[in-house]
Protein backbone atom coordinates (compact mmCIF):
# COMPACT_ATOMS: atom_id res chain seq x y z
CA UNK A 1 0.00 0.00 0.00
CA UNK A 2 1.40 3.49 -0.70
CA UNK A 3 0.23 6.91 0.91
CA UNK A 4 -1.41 8.15 -2.02
CA UNK A 5 -3.79 4.83 -1.32
CA UNK A 6 -3.94 4.95 2.51
CA UNK A 7 -4.89 8.75 2.16
CA UNK A 8 -7.52 7.61 -0.60
CA UNK A 9 -8.20 4.97 1.81
CA UNK A 10 -9.10 6.50 4.80
CA UNK A 11 -10.98 9.39 2.91
CA UNK A 12 -13.56 6.64 1.22
CA UNK A 13 -14.30 4.73 4.86
CA UNK A 14 -13.31 7.81 6.95
CA UNK A 15 -16.46 9.48 5.07
CA UNK A 16 -18.51 7.07 5.05
CA UNK A 17 -18.35 6.50 8.68
CA UNK A 18 -18.72 9.92 9.46
CA UNK A 19 -21.98 9.87 8.07
CA UNK A 20 -22.79 7.49 10.45
CA UNK A 21 -21.25 9.51 13.68
CA UNK A 22 -22.83 12.97 12.14
CA UNK A 23 -26.42 11.05 12.59
CA UNK A 24 -25.46 9.55 16.11
CA UNK A 25 -24.53 12.66 16.88
CA UNK A 26 -27.70 14.46 16.07
CA UNK A 27 -29.46 11.42 17.85
CA UNK A 28 -27.45 11.77 21.25
CA UNK A 29 -25.90 14.76 21.61
CA UNK A 30 -28.85 16.89 20.40
CA UNK A 31 -32.00 14.33 20.89
CA UNK A 32 -30.71 12.82 24.05
CA UNK A 33 -31.29 9.42 22.41
CA UNK A 34 -28.48 6.15 23.37
CA UNK A 35 -28.57 4.52 20.10
CA UNK A 36 -26.23 1.22 20.32
CA UNK A 37 -27.94 -0.33 17.45
CA UNK A 38 -26.72 2.16 14.67
CA UNK A 39 -25.47 -0.57 12.86
CA UNK A 40 -28.46 -1.97 12.08
CA UNK A 41 -29.62 1.16 10.17
CA UNK A 42 -26.13 0.82 7.94
CA UNK A 43 -26.97 -2.98 7.59
CA UNK A 44 -30.47 -2.42 5.97
CA UNK A 45 -28.87 0.31 3.47
CA UNK A 46 -26.22 -1.95 2.07
CA UNK A 47 -28.53 -5.35 1.49
CA UNK A 48 -31.27 -2.78 0.04
CA UNK A 49 -29.20 -1.60 -2.60
CA UNK A 50 -27.64 -5.37 -3.10
CA UNK A 51 -31.17 -6.82 -3.35
CA UNK A 52 -32.80 -4.19 -5.73
CA UNK A 53 -29.47 -4.22 -8.15
CA UNK A 54 -29.11 -7.56 -7.93
CA UNK A 55 -29.51 -10.35 -10.85
CA UNK A 56 -32.64 -12.47 -10.40
CA UNK A 57 -31.91 -15.99 -8.93
CA UNK A 58 -30.83 -18.80 -11.01
CA UNK A 59 -28.87 -22.23 -11.10
CA UNK A 60 -28.17 -22.98 -7.74
CA UNK A 61 -28.08 -19.72 -6.36
CA UNK A 62 -30.40 -19.97 -3.24
CA UNK A 63 -31.58 -16.01 -2.26
CA UNK A 64 -34.87 -15.36 -3.49
CA UNK A 65 -34.98 -11.51 -4.65
CA UNK A 66 -33.23 -9.83 -7.10
CA UNK A 67 -34.80 -6.95 -9.34
CA UNK A 68 -31.70 -6.04 -11.39
CA UNK A 69 -32.81 -2.65 -11.40
CA UNK A 70 -30.07 0.16 -12.05
CA UNK A 71 -27.45 1.42 -9.35
CA UNK A 72 -29.41 5.01 -8.73
CA UNK A 73 -32.68 2.85 -7.93
CA UNK A 74 -30.67 0.85 -5.56
CA UNK A 75 -29.36 4.20 -4.08
CA UNK A 76 -32.83 5.41 -3.46
CA UNK A 77 -34.16 1.93 -2.08
CA UNK A 78 -31.70 1.97 0.23
CA UNK A 79 -32.45 5.51 1.89
CA UNK A 80 -36.06 4.44 1.70
CA UNK A 81 -35.18 1.20 3.30
CA UNK A 82 -32.94 2.66 5.92
CA UNK A 83 -36.06 5.29 7.20
CA UNK A 84 -38.94 2.52 6.60
CA UNK A 85 -36.74 0.42 9.40
CA UNK A 86 -36.14 3.48 11.75
CA UNK A 87 -39.85 4.37 11.76
CA UNK A 88 -40.73 0.44 12.50
CA UNK A 89 -37.91 0.32 15.09
CA UNK A 90 -38.29 3.62 16.66
CA UNK A 91 -42.07 4.43 17.41
CA UNK A 92 -41.82 1.32 19.69
CA UNK A 93 -38.83 2.57 21.47
CA UNK A 94 -38.59 5.90 21.76
CA UNK A 95 -40.56 6.31 24.68
CA UNK A 96 -37.72 4.51 26.71
CA UNK A 97 -34.98 6.66 27.76
CA UNK A 98 -31.67 6.27 28.52
CA UNK A 99 -30.57 2.61 29.11
CA UNK A 100 -33.66 1.41 28.17
CA UNK A 101 -33.58 2.80 24.74
CA UNK A 102 -29.64 1.78 24.35
CA UNK A 103 -30.29 -1.98 25.03
CA UNK A 104 -33.80 -2.37 23.10
CA UNK A 105 -31.99 -1.07 20.15
CA UNK A 106 -28.82 -2.64 20.58
CA UNK A 107 -31.05 -6.00 20.82
CA UNK A 108 -33.13 -4.84 17.64
CA UNK A 109 -29.75 -4.80 15.66
CA UNK A 110 -28.83 -8.40 17.05
CA UNK A 111 -32.06 -9.40 15.78
CA UNK A 112 -31.74 -8.13 12.31
CA UNK A 113 -28.18 -9.94 12.17
CA UNK A 114 -29.28 -12.97 13.24
CA UNK A 115 -31.90 -12.75 10.71
CA UNK A 116 -29.46 -12.05 7.56
CA UNK A 117 -27.52 -15.20 9.30
CA UNK A 118 -29.92 -17.28 9.41
CA UNK A 119 -32.74 -16.32 6.45
CA UNK A 120 -30.94 -17.43 3.30
CA UNK A 121 -33.91 -16.03 0.93
CA UNK A 122 -33.43 -12.10 1.67
CA UNK A 123 -29.44 -12.23 1.68
CA UNK A 124 -27.69 -15.65 1.08
CA UNK A 125 -27.02 -16.40 4.70
CA UNK A 126 -23.62 -16.27 6.19
CA UNK A 127 -22.64 -16.44 2.62
CA UNK A 128 -23.66 -12.65 1.87
CA UNK A 129 -24.23 -11.17 -1.96
CA UNK A 130 -20.90 -11.02 -3.75
CA UNK A 131 -20.07 -8.85 -6.82
CA UNK A 132 -22.68 -6.19 -6.07
CA UNK A 133 -23.58 -4.07 -9.27
CA UNK A 134 -21.82 0.09 -9.02
CA UNK A 135 -21.11 2.23 -11.28
CA UNK A 136 -17.70 2.20 -13.30
CA UNK A 137 -16.51 5.67 -13.30
CA UNK A 138 -13.66 4.49 -15.92
CA UNK A 139 -16.22 5.24 -18.32
CA UNK A 140 -16.38 8.91 -17.65
CA UNK A 141 -12.84 8.57 -17.33
CA UNK A 142 -12.22 8.98 -13.66
CA UNK A 143 -10.01 7.06 -11.60
CA UNK A 144 -12.13 4.08 -9.74
CA UNK A 145 -10.60 4.26 -6.51
CA UNK A 146 -10.94 8.46 -6.52
CA UNK A 147 -14.33 8.77 -7.63
CA UNK A 148 -15.71 6.37 -4.44
CA UNK A 149 -13.65 8.13 -2.16
CA UNK A 150 -14.88 11.59 -3.53
CA UNK A 151 -18.54 10.04 -3.66
CA UNK A 152 -18.16 9.46 0.15
CA UNK A 153 -16.75 12.75 0.90
CA UNK A 154 -19.59 14.28 -1.21
CA UNK A 155 -22.05 12.36 0.92
CA UNK A 156 -20.39 13.17 4.03
CA UNK A 157 -20.66 16.97 3.56
CA UNK A 158 -24.03 16.83 2.20
CA UNK A 159 -24.67 15.31 5.60
CA UNK A 160 -23.02 17.62 7.48
CA UNK A 161 -24.27 20.79 5.64
CA UNK A 162 -27.76 19.00 5.75
CA UNK A 163 -27.72 18.43 10.19
CA UNK A 164 -26.13 22.10 9.94
CA UNK A 165 -28.95 23.69 8.49
CA UNK A 166 -31.27 21.65 10.64
CA UNK A 167 -30.30 22.17 13.56
CA UNK A 168 -29.94 25.93 13.10
CA UNK A 169 -33.82 26.33 12.24
CA UNK A 170 -37.31 26.19 14.30
CA UNK A 171 -37.28 22.67 14.47
CA UNK A 172 -33.36 22.14 15.43
CA UNK A 173 -33.88 24.71 18.57
CA UNK A 174 -37.26 22.54 19.31
CA UNK A 175 -34.76 19.14 19.68
CA UNK A 176 -32.78 21.35 21.64
CA UNK A 177 -35.72 22.37 24.28
CA UNK A 178 -36.61 19.11 24.53
CA UNK A 179 -33.43 17.93 25.49
CA UNK A 180 -32.57 20.27 27.88
CA UNK A 181 -35.90 20.25 29.74
CA UNK A 182 -38.68 17.57 28.18
CA UNK A 183 -41.32 18.96 30.88
CA UNK A 184 -40.80 23.04 29.85
CA UNK A 185 -40.73 22.19 26.14
CA UNK A 186 -44.13 20.14 26.46
CA UNK A 187 -45.79 23.22 28.70
CA UNK A 188 -45.40 25.60 25.27
CA UNK A 189 -46.86 22.62 22.74
CA UNK A 190 -43.75 20.71 21.79
CA UNK A 191 -44.77 17.14 21.46
CA UNK A 192 -41.13 15.22 22.68
CA UNK A 193 -42.12 11.13 21.17
CA UNK A 194 -42.97 12.64 17.73
CA UNK A 195 -40.34 15.02 17.42
CA UNK A 196 -37.73 12.46 18.70
CA UNK A 197 -39.04 10.43 15.87
CA UNK A 198 -38.69 12.69 13.08
CA UNK A 199 -34.87 12.95 14.72
CA UNK A 200 -34.44 9.50 13.89
CA UNK A 201 -35.83 8.95 11.06
CA UNK A 202 -34.21 11.75 9.30
CA UNK A 203 -30.60 10.86 10.90
CA UNK A 204 -31.23 6.91 9.65
CA UNK A 205 -31.64 7.94 5.71
CA UNK A 206 -27.98 9.07 5.44
CA UNK A 207 -27.22 6.26 6.97
CA UNK A 208 -28.68 4.27 4.39
CA UNK A 209 -26.96 6.24 1.22
CA UNK A 210 -23.88 5.43 3.42
CA UNK A 211 -24.62 1.28 3.44
CA UNK A 212 -25.20 1.38 -0.34
CA UNK A 213 -21.76 3.32 -1.14
CA UNK A 214 -20.21 1.12 1.60
CA UNK A 215 -21.81 -2.00 -0.57
CA UNK A 216 -20.56 -0.45 -3.69
CA UNK A 217 -16.97 0.13 -2.51
CA UNK A 218 -17.14 -3.39 -1.33
CA UNK A 219 -18.90 -5.50 -3.78
CA UNK A 220 -20.03 -7.54 -1.07
CA UNK A 221 -22.68 -7.36 1.68
CA UNK A 222 -22.42 -10.20 4.20
CA UNK A 223 -23.46 -10.33 7.96
CA UNK A 224 -19.88 -10.55 8.95
CA UNK A 225 -19.45 -6.56 7.49
CA UNK A 226 -22.38 -5.24 10.45
CA UNK A 227 -21.46 -6.28 13.73
CA UNK A 228 -21.78 -4.47 17.08
CA UNK A 229 -17.80 -3.60 16.16
CA UNK A 230 -19.47 -1.31 13.95
CA UNK A 231 -21.51 0.12 16.34
CA UNK A 232 -19.28 0.62 19.25
CA UNK A 233 -16.60 1.96 16.19
CA UNK A 234 -18.96 5.27 15.66
CA UNK A 235 -19.41 6.09 19.66
CA UNK A 236 -16.06 5.75 20.26
CA UNK A 237 -15.42 7.98 16.98
CA UNK A 238 -17.61 10.30 18.31
CA UNK A 239 -16.12 10.70 22.15
CA UNK A 240 -12.99 11.27 20.68
CA UNK A 241 -14.34 14.07 18.51
CA UNK A 242 -16.59 15.61 20.74
CA UNK A 243 -20.20 15.79 21.12
CA UNK A 244 -22.89 18.55 20.19
CA UNK A 245 -19.86 19.51 17.04
CA UNK A 246 -20.10 18.87 13.53
CA UNK A 247 -16.73 18.88 12.80
CA UNK A 248 -15.39 17.06 15.56
CA UNK A 249 -17.85 14.25 15.03
CA UNK A 250 -15.75 14.21 11.34
CA UNK A 251 -12.27 14.56 12.85
CA UNK A 252 -12.69 11.98 15.55
CA UNK A 253 -13.76 9.56 12.52
CA UNK A 254 -11.03 10.26 10.16
CA UNK A 255 -8.56 10.16 12.87
CA UNK A 256 -10.18 6.69 14.11
CA UNK A 257 -10.19 5.14 10.06
CA UNK A 258 -6.33 6.67 9.52
CA UNK A 259 -4.96 5.22 12.69
CA UNK A 260 -6.52 1.75 11.73
CA UNK A 261 -5.65 2.04 8.15
CA UNK A 262 -1.86 3.40 9.15
CA UNK A 263 -1.36 0.09 11.07
CA UNK A 264 -1.91 -1.77 8.19
CA UNK A 265 0.16 0.14 5.62
CA UNK A 266 3.22 -0.84 7.95
CA UNK A 267 4.80 -4.21 6.25
CA UNK A 268 4.74 -7.06 8.44
CA UNK A 269 7.55 -9.75 7.90
CA UNK A 270 5.29 -12.83 8.69
CA UNK A 271 1.78 -13.56 10.08
CA UNK A 272 2.02 -13.87 13.90
CA UNK A 273 3.64 -9.99 13.60
CA UNK A 274 0.26 -8.72 11.60
CA UNK A 275 -1.72 -10.36 14.67
CA UNK A 276 0.05 -8.67 17.00
CA UNK A 277 -0.38 -5.59 15.79
CA UNK A 278 -4.09 -5.77 15.27
CA UNK A 279 -4.50 -6.23 19.11
CA UNK A 280 -2.15 -3.79 19.65
CA UNK A 281 -4.18 -1.67 17.85
CA UNK A 282 -7.11 -2.12 19.45
CA UNK A 283 -5.71 -1.91 22.77
CA UNK A 284 -4.21 1.37 22.03
CA UNK A 285 -7.99 2.43 20.32
CA UNK A 286 -8.99 1.52 24.03
CA UNK A 287 -6.93 3.10 26.22
CA UNK A 288 -7.58 6.59 23.43
CA UNK A 289 -10.99 5.83 24.53
CA UNK A 290 -10.54 5.50 28.13
CA UNK A 291 -8.40 8.62 28.47
CA UNK A 292 -11.39 11.02 26.12
CA UNK A 293 -13.89 9.62 28.91
CA UNK A 294 -11.56 10.32 32.13
CA UNK A 295 -9.85 13.89 30.70
CA UNK A 296 -12.87 14.86 28.92
CA UNK A 297 -10.89 17.53 26.77
CA UNK A 298 -13.49 18.79 24.70
CA UNK A 299 -16.05 19.73 27.92
CA UNK A 300 -12.81 21.98 29.30
CA UNK A 301 -12.06 23.29 25.90
CA UNK A 302 -15.66 24.53 25.81
CA UNK A 303 -15.84 25.70 28.99
CA UNK A 304 -12.69 27.59 29.05
CA UNK A 305 -13.69 28.84 24.90
CA UNK A 306 -16.94 30.41 27.08
CA UNK A 307 -14.94 31.94 29.36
Amino acid sequence: MTFYSLILTTLTFGALFSVLTLSLNLQYARGGMINFGIVAYFAVGAYAYAVFTQEPPSGLDQYAFGFGAPWYIGLLAAGAASLIFALVTGWPTLRLRGEYLALTTFAFAEVLHSFLLNERRIGNGSVGLSNVERPDPTQIGLNDTLAYAMAAVVLMLVTAFFFHRLLKSPFGRAVDAIHDDETAAQAIGKHGARIRLQVFIISAIPIGFAGALYAMVTTLVAPALFTAEITFFVWIALALGGEKTIIGAILGTLALVFFQEAVGFIPFESVRAAQIAASVEEVITGILFILVLRLQPWEKLSRRTKA
